[in-house]
């Protein structure tokens, strides 16, 4: 994932897990849940382009 936003020209990029991230839907929340998936939030900065 990282590779990817790098690739695309971003710097300084950083994910954060988010706590207590809830799917509206429980059905998606427990399909997500037997898969290990969490929400991650990525930052990044792009340089301005000349």
């Amino acid at each position: 994932m990282f590779d990817l936003f790098e690739g695309a020209g971003f710097n300084q990029v950083r994910s954060i897990v988010v706590p207590r991230f809830r799917f509206r839907k429980d059905a998606t929340q427990a399909a997500a849940e037997s898969y290990g998936v969490k929400a991650v939030l990525f930052s990044a900065s792009k340089p301005a382009t000349p």
